[in-house]
């Protein structure tokens, strides 16, 4: 890895997007060789400069994959996801949607958290990767990482108004869950520890792989 950064035009529309990182952690050389080769040289890069944070008082955040590895295996254990390859969390939102990078295929699956979908991508060839992490930030949009209620109407601006940011081990989620009934309304979220939310959530056995077909079945149905 080269020691001088040079900002590609994904990550600073990116940054125009988003804003500044806040939050940051450094990322230590042992983290850095223990993923070279398994993730982007470019995200590591990224690791390099940023470190570890969050944008947009807690929107999205790039993160430690060590520190996802239990909740990941929790919630692919029931899949047949692990045998195609080894997947680890580079990124997650305020929701606690996680996004997951094979080492073969890239950009392979989205888990949506509250809804207990592992969402099927394109996924990349391995020649592409370098370019894919470049163009997962650049494509990513704020409202994306938003969630609305039963109304239509974003959560998050509200959310951080009634609890204010969110730290790095902090989500906002539903309480009770969507997963187990709840309704998608201000009056039930709640700023919860991320780690023991997304736990809890594995555990009701409902989680369902879907690609771009039967994702479009169910939200349109």
């Amino acid at each position: 890895m080269s020691s001088r950064f040079e900002l590609d035009e994904d990550f600073k529309y990116f940054l125009e997007k988003f804003g500044e990182p806040t939050s940051q952690t450094q990322c230590s050389m042992e983290t850095l060789k223990k993923y070279q080769g398994k993730l982007p040289s470019r995200l590591l890069e990224y690791w390099q400069e940023y470190g570890f944070c969050g944008f947009s008082d807690g929107l999205f955040w790039i993160v430690n994959p060590k520190d996802y590895e239990n909740v990941l295996d929790e919630w692919l254990v029931e899949t047949d996801i692990p045998d195609h390859d080894i997947y680890h969390v580079f990124a997650r939102n305020a929701f606690g949607d996680l996004f997951l990078w094979g080492e073969q295929t890239g950009y392979k699956h989205k888990i949506t958290i509250s809804q207990g979908w592992i969402i099927e991508k394109k996924g990349n060839k391995l020649s592409e990767h370098n370019n894919a992490i470049e163009w997962f930030f650049g494509g990513a949009r704020p409202k994306s990482h938003d969630n609305n209620d039963e109304d239509d109407n974003p959560l998050f601006e509200r959310c951080v108004e009634k609890f204010g940011a969110l730290k790095a081990d902090e989500m906002f989620g539903f309480v009770p869950s969507l997963i187990a009934g709840g309704d998608a309304r201000l009056e039930n979220v709640d700023k919860v520890d991320i780690f023991v939310h997304l736990s809890l959530l594995a555990q009701f056995g409902q989680i369902e792989v879907l690609d771009k077909s039967a994702l479009r079945h169910l939200v349109y149905k």
